[in-house]
């Protein structure tokens, strides 16, 4: 007789979800469909070589990095890491620093140690779609912080930290967020981080992008105001995604049970691979590279910024980030982009809509625009297709 399955799972399965809810395999989108939907590196920007390189000299040099080891991760890189948060502002002792499986197993650990069901956590209104599918299998409360130009709002988060039960914590995206690609000024960094202590609620800084500003660079990691701060960061955007290497800064009262909780899930991240990386990004290379990486995400900030002004200048606002991968549009009027993204498809168009962003999946008019996975010409096919498929859309919406 076959198990029941249904009947053993665990409840908190029904939770569990992939990253982005929309399924887009389901949308009637033709093979040439342009995707604005990434958020990683180009083909061109992946350092294919020097990884290579590097790892063949591990390999040789240090064999005994395929046995276990240290599930905190491999010293140098973890000092690497705190010499380049050093130079942003954020002075950190490697010993409170875990090497992880990307910042998303990161952001995995924390919740394992600090959630409970029914929990509060606050997060940005709109953030970042992984930390909700993190979030949610706890049976928490998720709550979202609007945002404004200089990064979420203060009276708002106020009120939500001084509400009973308090927040187990704030999980924010300060630099470039995602999707928003709002930066949080100085003055707002330094009163969110006074209001959480006074409030006594834990900060979990996403920062993937700090590294990745345009022209300007941008105020120093939350992690410097506090060391209470939780502080994430990858190098999923500054080298590539597929080596899922991440870390986690975290006060040191926290660093054994996360030790701990890391062990239990993986024994450790890949030995040979932090060894790569630790070499990488302490030669000169690496801030050549950022450099350059630097130039072409702004360039096609910009290609696609001046390509939506010529398709959908009239229809729609944005705001153009200082760093990062990605444009946050809105609509004009009281439409959903959820539902008009059909019509993109069909169109040979795909972005992700705005209601993948929020806790509650609210219909809004808002949708992301990734740039840095597409070619120039691509990027200037997709504006038109968009435009077009847009007004098209609005029109049929508003004749009915």
């Amino acid at each position: 007789m076959r198990l029941s399955w249904d009947r053993i799972l665990a409840k908190r399965v029904a939770a569990f979800r992939p990253c982005i809810r929309t399924d887009f395999s389901l949308l009637p989108a033709p093979p040439d469909t342009i995707h604005f939907t990434g958020g990683a590196p180009p083909v061109e920007c992946l350092p294919v070589e020097p990884l290579a390189e590097e790892l063949a000299r591990a390999w040789r040099s240090e064999p005994t990095a395929l046995w276990y080891g240290e599930t905190e991760g491999y010293r140098p890189l973890r000092e690497a890491i705190a010499a380049r948060l050093a130079r942003r502002g954020a002075v950190v002792d490697p010993d409170d620093i875990l090497i992880t499986q990307g910042a998303q197993q990161a952001i995995d650990l924390v919740a394992r140690l600090l959630l409970e069901p029914g929990d509060r956590v606050l997060v940005e209104g709109p953030t970042y779609f992984g930390a909700l599918q993190v979030f949610e299998p706890y049976a928490v409360r998720i709550e979202a912080v609007p945002l404004d130009e200089e990064g979420v709002q203060l009276e708002r988060l106020e009120e939500l930290l001084a509400r009973q039960p308090r927040p187990k914590l704030f999980y924010t995206v300060p630099t470039f967020q995602n999707p928003a690609g709002v930066t949080m000024s100085l003055e707002r960094r330094r009163a969110v981080v006074e209001l959480a202590e006074r409030y006594g609620v834990p900060i979990v800084e996403d920062d993937p992008y700090g590294d990745l500003w345009y022209e300007t660079l941008p105020p120093p990691p939350l992690r410097a105001f506090s060391e209470d701060v939780l502080s994430l960061g990858s190098f999923s955007k500054t080298i590539a995604p597929g080596l899922r290497v991440g870390w986690l800064v975290a006060p040191r009262q926290l660093m054994k049970p996360l030790i701990d909780a890391k062990e239990a899930a993986d024994i450790q991240s890949d030995r040979l691979l932090q060894r790569a990386i630790a070499a990488v990004i302490t030669s000169p290379w690496y801030e050549e590279h950022l450099t350059a990486a630097r130039r072409v995400y702004a360039t096609r900030c910009r290609t696609l910024a001046d390509a939506l002004s010529r398709e959908l200048g009239d229809l729609a606002t944005w705001r153009l980030p200082g760093g990062g991968f990605f444009l946050w549009v809105t609509l004009q009027g009281d439409v959903d982009s959820a539902a008009l993204l059909p019509h993109c498809a069909a169109a040979g168009v795909t972005y992700v809509p705005g209601s993948e962003f929020y806790p509650d999946h609210r219909p809004t008019p808002s949708f992301r625009l990734g740039f840095t996975t597409l070619s120039i010409e691509a990027m200037l096919v997709g504006a038109e297709r968009l435009g077009r498929a847009l007004r098209a859309a609005l029109v049929e919406a508003s004749g009915r």
